[in-house]
């Protein structure tokens, strides 16, 4: 990839954007998480969406 075009700096996002995209992307994956992998596969349900869902039984 040696002539590969670099890219302009006025394309890439800014530090800002990328530091709140990854603080949004870790807030999605938390939230996922607790709501829909641990009752899942733990059966543990510690905002009771998981019973609602029937995930419960899954664990």
């Amino acid at each position: 990839m040696q002539n590969a075009n670099k890219p302009d700096p006025s394309e890439l996002p800014s530090t800002g954007k990328l530091l709140k995209s990854t603080a949004l992307a870790v807030v999605v994956a938390a939230g996922l998480l607790v709501t829909i992998v641990l009752p899942a596969e733990y059966g543990t349900d510690p905002t009771r969406v998981g019973s609602l869902l029937g995930l419960t039984e899954m664990g």
